[in-house]
């Protein structure tokens, strides 16, 4: 808790591109305090955007072809 105080006060980034990069992390900050963990990111509002924009052209052409 000490840390997630002190990381949002200096404005730190606590969030990793993968899940693997936040174990590595997660396995240096468990040597400071054990109860440490890895909370995965999540989707990107942007990626799922692309994702749903990128089903609705895959039904647009499919309608086409029907």
């Amino acid at each position: 808790m000490k840390f997630i105080l002190i990381a949002a006060a200096m404005n730190l980034q606590m969030i990793y591109p993968s899940e693997d990069i936040c174990k590595q992390a997660l396995d240096i900050v468990k040597e400071q305090d054990p109860k440490a963990i890895c909370i995965p990111k999540g989707e990107d509002k942007g990626d799922q955007m692309m994702l749903n924009f990128f089903d609705l052209v895959d039904k647009l052409q499919a309608m086409e072809q029907n």
